[in-house]
Formats: structure tokens, C-alpha cells, sequence
């Protein structure tokens, strides 16, 4: 039992070590999955407080949270969501790529976007 043991953290360590140059990248998608899911919250949320308000400010106000609020969340997220993703270290790194996709996915059906 203990030879499976160590042949499968072996494996985890290994697959871990080829996905840790690609851990960017995976932060990255998983951020913008997670601003997938709530921008049209984010948005409506927006759009109440400026409803009123003159076409130009309605545009200008829409322009500065759709590209410069979420484009500066994605930026400054995703190397957070990079680092916690290796909190547990190179071992269990696929395990918690794979956990932390699986909490979109069921964001995700939680939200009817399935």
C-alpha cells in the first residue's frame, strides 16, 4: 500500500512540476471565469445607481467598470490566486487546480450559467 502511496504522490509532484510555469495562466483563467460569472451582477449593480443619469455619464461610468475596473481585478487577482493556488505546494498543486475549478463549476450551475 505504501508503494502505491509514494508512487502517487510521486505522480502529483511530477504533474505539479509541469503545471507550475502555467500557473499564471491558470490563475488568469480561473479569475476571468470567476468575472464571467458576476460581471452581469456587477453591471445591473452599476447601471441601478447611474440609471438617471446623462448618456455620457452612463457610457463613461460603463467604460470605466467594464474596462478599467474588471481589466485592473484581473490584474491584481490573478497573481494572488496564484499564490494561494501553490499554498499547499507542488505535491497537491493538481489536486487544487482541479478543487478550484470544480468550485467554478458549481458557482457556476449555482448561478443557472450551466
Amino acid at each position: 500500500m505504501s508503494d502505491f502511496i509514494n508512487w502517487l504522490k510521486s505522480g502529483l509532484y511530477q504533474l505539479g512540476q509541469w503545471l507550475s510555469p502555467y500557473l499564471g495562466d491558470i490563475a488568469l483563467v480561473f479569475v476571468v471565469c470567476i468575472i464571467g460569472l458576476y460581471a452581469a451582477d456587477v453591471i445591473k449593480a452599476v447601471k441601478r445607481v447611474v440609471a438617471a443619469k446623462h448618456f455620457m455619464l452612463r457610457t463613461l461610468v460603463f467604460v470605466l467598470v467594464s474596462a478599467f475596473g474588471l481589466g485592473a481585478l484581473t490584474l491584481w487577482v490573478s497573481p494572488l490566486i496564484a499564490k494561494l493556488l501553490m499554498l499547499f505546494g507542488s505535491t497537491y498543486l493538481p489536486l487544487t487546480v482541479l478543487a478550484a475549478f470544480i468550485l467554478v463549476g458549481v458557482l457556476a450551475d449555482r448561478k443557472s450559467q450551466l
